[in-house]
């Protein structure tokens, strides 16, 4: 074959791989419109989805208020403020031995724990959630139940009643009385100008409600029970019965045992705290550090002096040998000069030889 064949060959096969650099394009368009078209088929089974939220579809028109405009939320609380309400919670156990939440009507949150007052929801199960982690409460029995929004889970709502038969929100209630002379009848029979008199004997005393029954003007059903809808007060979203959540507020217990460890733990930490004041560091308490691997490290308190830093830190119901791999993480992390580990568990000779391979000096609280 000569250099003319080979060069008119490449030729070729560079028209050959232009056109199916061409057929490769058009074909990428053509699935991303065909996705594009099928997204938006979805997009409009997920409408109806939502809407199969909504008791029924015209509630939108029935109910002319507009939705409220969502909440600006606050800045979280700093780990020095939470580490503060903690040791607020554990005082107040001490005292009580529970923490008991009650219901706020009209609230977005439902309920509140008054030993949290002025605290957000947010804030205040971080606490907790902090305090069971650490193994020093415990959730316990339900107190109560409140209904909340499945879109954003607020607890204010407005409740409707609508016809089971044909959803219709114009529901009349229709009331029957009982008078003592043993006459039972409609409301209409008993109203008057005077007031309610029994049509069958006339008496004015002792008539009293008997009976309930609800009736849809529109269809002419009549029910014991209607149909219960809810509209959000915080997002505008529609539910029902079967749409809604239940939002559960437990009390929170902890043992004597647990606060007595506790009391034990913060005092040798206090102790531990006081001894690094007299050597010349500065304290940061609690302290969050961030590590070079971008993981942030949360301890009791920092002891800071030059370029040295020694943690401080406690340990709750953890097995004493996955705590001592925790720090030995976080101290490799942070290039720390030693950690101190105090705790009321007494460890064993070969815990001790562990942590101190890893730098990590176990302080037994007595």
């Amino acid at each position: 074959m000569s250099l003319t064949d080979i060069i008119q060959l490449l030729q070729r096969l560079e028209v050959l791989i232009i056109i199916a650099a061409a057929i490769v394009v058009v074909l990428t368009i053509a699935v991303a419109l065909r996705k594009r078209r099928g997204n938006g088929k979805r997009l409009s089974v997920s409408e109806k989805e939502l809407d199969s939220i909504k008791v029924v579809s015209g509630l939108e028109e029935a109910v002319k208020e507009e939705p409220a405009p969502p909440e600006e939320h606050a800045e979280g609380l700093s780990d020095e403020e939470i580490s503060k309400l903690e040791t607020r919670v554990i005082e107040s156990l001490m005292i009580r031995g529970a923490l008991r939440p009650l219901p706020i009507p009209g609230s977005k949150e439902g309920g509140h724990y008054p030993e949290l007052a002025g605290v957000s929801e947010k804030d205040a199960q971080r606490v907790i959630r902090g305090l069971i982690e650490k193994g020093l409460v415990i959730e316990a029995e339900r107190e109560f139940s409140a209904v909340a929004c499945p879109i954003c889970g607020s607890c204010i709502q407005v409740a409707f009643i609508s016809c089971k038969n044909c959803g219709s929100f114009r529901i009349e209630e229709m009331r029957y009385y009982r008078h003592i002379c043993g006459y039972i009848g409609p409301e209409s029979s008993f109203k008057t100008k005077l007031g309610l008199i029994c049509p069958n004997c006339g008496g004015t005393e002792n008539i009293e409600t008997y009976h309930k029954k609800y009736r849809c003007p529109d269809c002419g059903a009549e029910f014991e029970e209607p149909n219960i809808a809810f509209r959000c007060g915080s997002c505008g979203s529609l539910y029902d019965e079967q749409t809604m959540e239940i939002k559960p507020f437990k009390r929170i217990e902890s043992s004597r045992e647990m606060l007595a460890e506790y009391e034990k733990v913060s005092s040798a930490i206090n102790k531990q705290i006081e001894l690094l004041k007299q050597m010349g560091y500065d304290i940061e308490r609690p302290a969050s550090l961030v590590g070079e691997s971008g993981v942030v490290h949360k301890f009791d308190a920092a002891a800071k002096r030059g370029d040295e830093i020694i943690a401080v830190v406690s340990s709750f119901g953890e097995p004493l040998t996955q705590v001592l791999v925790r720090l030995g993480v976080a101290r490799s992390d942070l290039k720390l000069s030693r950690i101190i580990l105090v705790t009321s568990d007494r460890p064993t000779t070969t815990e001790r030889e562990f942590a101190r391979s890893l730098g990590i000096e176990i302080v037994e609280a007595t």
